[in-house]
């Protein structure tokens, strides 16, 4: 018995911990949250043996292939490196108290193993391995993989680091900054067609290689100090905190909660944008139209924040209702927060618009001030119809559903419809309309409606 127990190994721990972290990542306990990563599963599995059989199709061009796969390394390392960056940050944790006899070393390379257990990056497995199974494939799989373990490794070891107090002026970090420049170097340059012969082929591997590398000297150098007292999460800067302190309480608590949401679909607008004036450079002006309107519409903070404004500021308005009822208050309150982002993301759209796209498609910055004043309508309805509590942070498994459903689908079909109708005069049509059912709510909220304020109630409290 006494073998099995001894300093510096984490015997039955490994499989117990490794087994509960997997079943929390890919088996919840709700039988809707398991259908729907049976059918991402599924999806995966799919996708994966149908993008292996077009690889393998001998009518595909060399330099198709070549982009097609340019594309497949560039996603896996990329989303795999920022999951745990973005939208929110997760921070490197020793899952084992410091008086257990585990070394840091072994503490290390289990956080490693369980870090390795997350959604996306379950799903990417998942897809790599049906594209393995594909014949002729298993070399673009197996780089594929590798991909994936050095991007967690360079994350996890840069995590590790920032976490650590002393290690953000270690040379690691200096290390893992050229790992990263070098992986944008290699994307850049495969991108252009500037590489050729073996350094097309060596780069991608070392890219791979060299985070996992780091890190293993890592565990050996740092691995004894991997302790709780020693990875401590940094609270609010200084700086941060004195930026919060000047503004009011109700944009705290609404930025506390939405600003990972906000600032995402900030950089998914300035990315997709810049793609799509690529693509119409390249392809013409309908090869990016599926995706121009998503962007340059201001669609994601409504979806995944505004439409549900009250619910994220369910405490201020929980104390509202049982102070005063629906007052004139909680109309400002909406107004107040929803507005300025609003505003936000329609200049970021028109600057975007004006400075990378041909004058022809500016007559598309009328699209801008319509869908604000419909999105406004749709959000205030969903806020105070459907609203639901956020107790936590946002994070990227519960985006999605920190929102009503419906107003999101009416919130996507409205943009979808006033993006692709032909008629300005339907557009304006449409959009007078939407705007004008606002008065409901607004009436609903001046008159202290009662059965709206009890709906509102129950739903803030509820679970």
């Amino acid at each position: 018995m006494a073998d099995q127990h001894r300093p510096g190994t984490l015997g039955h721990y490994v499989p117990y911990l490794l087994g509960r972290h997997l079943r929390a990542g890919a088996w919840p306990p709700e039988i809707g949250k398991r259908a729907i990563l049976v059918l991402l599963g599924l999806l995966a599995v799919v996708y994966g043996l149908g993008f292996g059989h077009m690889l393998g199709n001998h009518d595909l061009s060399a330099t198709l292939r070549a982009n097609f796969l340019l594309g497949l390394y560039g996603t896996v390392f990329t989303s795999t490196l920022l999951v745990d960056f973005v939208p929110s940050y997760r921070p490197v944790q020793r899952l084992l108290p410091d008086h257990f006899p585990v070394s840091g070393r072994r503490s290390a390379e289990l956080a490693f193993l369980l870090d390795l257990i997350s959604l996306r990056r379950l799903l990417l497995g998942v897809f790599l391995a049906a594209l393995a199974c594909v014949p002729g494939q298993q070399r673009v799989a197996l780089l594929g993989v590798a991909l994936l373990l050095g991007a967690t490794a360079l994350s996890f070891g840069l995590r590790w680091l920032l976490t650590w107090g002393r290690g953000r002026r270690h040379p690691l970090v200096a290390a893992y900054a050229a790992v990263l420049a070098l992986a944008g170097a290699w994307l850049t340059l495969a991108a252009t067609k500037s590489l050729t012969g073996p350094l097309a082929a060596g780069l991608p591997w070392l890219v791979a290689l060299l985070p996992l590398g780091l890190l293993a000297g890592q565990v050996a150098g740092l691995g004894p100090q991997f302790l709780n007292r020693n990875l401590v999460r940094p609270a609010l800067d200084t700086a941060e905190s004195q930026w919060l302190a000047r503004l009011s309480p109700e944009w705290k608590a609404y930025l506390r909660k939405t600003w990972p949401a906000l600032s995402m679909g900030l950089a998914f607008k300035v990315f997709l944008l810049v793609a799509s004036s690529v693509m119409q450079a390249k392809h013409g002006s309908d090869s990016s139209r599926s995706i121009f309107y998503l962007v340059f519409l201001p669609v994601i903070s409504f979806t995944y924040a505004n439409n549900n404004l009250y619910g994220y500021l369910y405490s201020l308005t929980l104390n509202e209702l049982q102070r005063l009822g629906l007052t004139s208050r909680l109309l400002v309150l909406y107004l107040r927060l929803a507005v300025p982002v609003l505003l936000l993301d329609c200049l970021l759209s028109a600057v975007l618009l004006v400075a990378l796209f041909p004058a022809s498609t500016w007559p598309l910055l009328g699209l801008l001030p319509l869908s604000a004043g419909v999105f406004l309508a749709l959000g205030l309805w969903g806020s105070l119809s459907k609203a639901k509590p956020v107790y936590k942070n946002l994070d990227l498994m519960n985006m999605r559903n920190n929102a009503s459903t419906l107003m999101n689908i009416l919130t996507l079909a409205t943009a979808a419809t006033l993006y692709f109708m032909p008629w300005w005069w339907v557009r304006a049509g449409l959009a007078v309309s939407i705007m004008l059912t606002a008065v409901v709510p607004v009436r609903r909220l001046l008159s202290n409606h009662g059965p709206q304020r009890r709906q509102l109630h129950h739903r803030l409290q509820s679970m």
